[in-house]
């Protein structure tokens, strides 16, 4: 079964191709324009395989956090290709797909220049908490040991840890951004 994973919240662009739960290829664009790029690049993994997008049975999508613009990319192209193919999407954020590297509770953070995006998870990768943002001002006095470097994702371990997860319904597929805006709480 082929799989095709979406990840654009942050600076690169990474496009990858799993089969029966291998990763058999993946590209990696470092751009600030996914809007340019996403699409020609999951054609090109695609194409590069021998793929046509009939052939892809889930997608898996980081939803965030990350930049607006970015994260909404990657949601937006996993939600029609889900809709209008009829293919099972599975969302993961960036810091939880990074907690599946830790054996132990984490906490873990991505940086911006204002504060840090925060996520706590459990051996189990579970999050203990509502994600929050903290100021630089509130990190200071943040009781939890943030780890906020040496971030890599490990594709085959996110496909492990959702291949028994609910797949999300393109309707309700959300974006996960690093600050709260208004139109979040309409």
């Amino acid at each position: 079964m082929y799989c095709l994973y979406i990840d654009t919240h942050f600076t690169n662009l990474v496009i990858a191709l799993l089969l029966d739960g291998k990763v058999i290829d993946k590209e990696v664009l470092e751009s600030n324009k996914h809007s340019e790029n996403t699409i020609n690049l999951i054609k090109e993994v695609l194409d590069n395989n021998k793929v046509s997008i009939d052939n892809v049975k889930e997608i898996i999508v980081i939803n965030g956090p990350g930049s607006f613009t970015g994260v909404r990319i990657g949601v937006v192209v996993a939600k029609i290709m889900g809709y209008c193919k009829n293919i099972p999407i599975k969302a993961i954020s960036f810091l939880q797909a990074v907690s599946l590297n830790y054996d132990e509770d984490v906490t873990l953070g991505i940086k911006d220049r204002n504060g840090v995006f925060v996520g706590s998870f459990n051996q189990k990768h579970e999050l203990q908490e509502d994600y929050v943002y903290l100021s630089n001002k509130e990190i200071e006095g943040y009781p939890k040991e943030i780890i906020m470097e040496d971030f890599r994702v490990d594709i085959k371990k996110v496909y492990e840890f959702l291949k028994d997860k609910e797949e999300v319904s393109p309707h309700l597929l959300k974006p996960l951004y690093v600050k709260k805006i208004e139109v979040q709480n309409a």
